[in-house]
């Protein structure tokens, strides 16, 4: 047995897994510029990456960082083809760079160089123009010798992405996903989140139609950490019965598997799934979508689990639609009145997310207006 498993480990020693080649080099910064904005060999945004979301603070730290010669952390790149490299750590720093040399911030809060508040790259002084364009920021490229199908690169991607982040701001699960799943259904999440009719619901900037990112959208708690695409999700994974099993968390999880190499048209079924129910959803409860008030504290909430509950059973009852919307008020009055009692409110908002909660409040919400729309 010992020497089984010793000739195992050293099969995989002499093959590997991935035979990776790593090469470091010192940019000048106006060279990574270049390579960004005129070559294109360097893709700051892969798919698998997340959000750009630093803020002008942030981005004006790393500038006086290099005007002051900190030494900071090198990128890390995928060389994919012959002079085509992708961004797998440092994306935020390469963006910030780019950003501030292309005019598009001025210098704010700066400690150390407090002098230069104010400034964009165009109006800086000349001596200190000239400071920047020779200072250099380092890159560890990662190439790999052989792979044996395009399925090995995205594990490989996958693998070196999540380890890296591990030693910055630590990966939520929803990001996770967006580096491991990414694809054609991973971008149907991004596109339903940005939809007005969805972030009008959870608080979230408009920016359906447009890649700028607002400062305020980029503080947005559920946008710049992939929340809202979560939250687009969790439709997807407990809407239908016979995937209703375990933790929420592994339920998306397996939708996410599930559907990666899905058609362009499962995805416009799905796309039209889930904005008929949010639609109807808006039709009934208006402002209040999603809402309810804590009896206790009278505090308004937008709560996930009762988003869970009122898109599903819309779903299923898409065939009712009109009487439905016939009985709106009352069922309104219905859900309000069955949580204004403590308890209940209690039962659904310190829920966790397993399939049997999310089959007892889909019960007690379907039932509801089950008994409205019937009576």
């Amino acid at each position: 047995m010992a020497i089984k498993k010793e000739k195992e480990i050293q099969k995989k020693m002499s093959t590997g897994i991935f035979n990776l080649v790593q090469d470091r080099h010192d940019f000048l910064l106006p060279h990574v510029i270049d390579l960004i904005k005129n070559k294109g060999w360097l893709n700051i945004q892969p798919e698998y990456q997340r959000r750009r979301v630093w803020n002008v603070k942030r981005k004006s730290k790393l500038i006086e960082s290099i005007l002051m010669n900190i030494p900071i952390p090198p990128i890390f790149l995928l060389e994919t083809n012959y002079r085509d490299y992708e961004v797998m750590d440092g994306q935020q720093r390469l963006d910030a760079l780019v950003s501030f040399f292309n005019d598009e911030f001025e210098l704010t809060d700066l400690t150390h160089w407090s002098e230069l508040n104010g400034y964009s790259y165009g109006k800086l002084p000349s001596i200190v123009q000239r400071g920047l364009e020779r200072r250099r920021i380092s890159a560890i490229t990662v190439m790999v010798e052989n792979f044996i199908d395009d399925k090995e690169k995205v594990d490989l991607r996958s693998l070196v992405f999540e380890r890296l982040n591990t030693g910055g701001m630590q990966l939520n699960s929803q990001e996770i996903r967006n580096c491991v799943y990414y694809g054609s259904f991973n971008n149907l999440l991004i596109e339903l989140s940005s939809l007005d009719l969805f972030t009008d619901v959870w608080g979230i900037p408009n920016h359906e139609g447009t890649d700028k990112i607002s400062d305020e959208l980029k503080e947005n708690a559920l946008f710049k950490r992939m929340g809202d695409c979560e939250i687009v999700l969790r439709f997807f994974a407990i809407s239908e019965s016979s995937h209703l099993k375990d933790s929420l968390s592994k339920m998306m999880d397996e939708c996410m598997k599930r559907n990666m190499d899905i058609s362009n048209n499962e995805l416009d079924k799905l796309k039209q799934k889930f904005i008929d129910a949010l639609s109807l959803s808006k039709e009934v409860f208006g402002e209040d979508t999603f809402k309810l008030t804590n009896p206790e504290s009278n505090r308004t909430y937008t709560l996930k689990n009762l988003y869970d509950a009122i898109m599903v059973v819309f779903y299923e009852l898409k065939g009712k639609k009109e009487i439905i919307l016939k009985n709106k008020k009352k069922i309104q009055k219905r859900i309000e009145t069955f949580f204004s009692k403590q308890e209940n409110f209690e039962s659904l908002s310190r829920r966790k997310g397993n399939a049997k909660e999310i089959k007892e409040m889909k019960k007690i919400i379907k039932d509801i207006i089950l008994d409205v729309i019937s009576s």
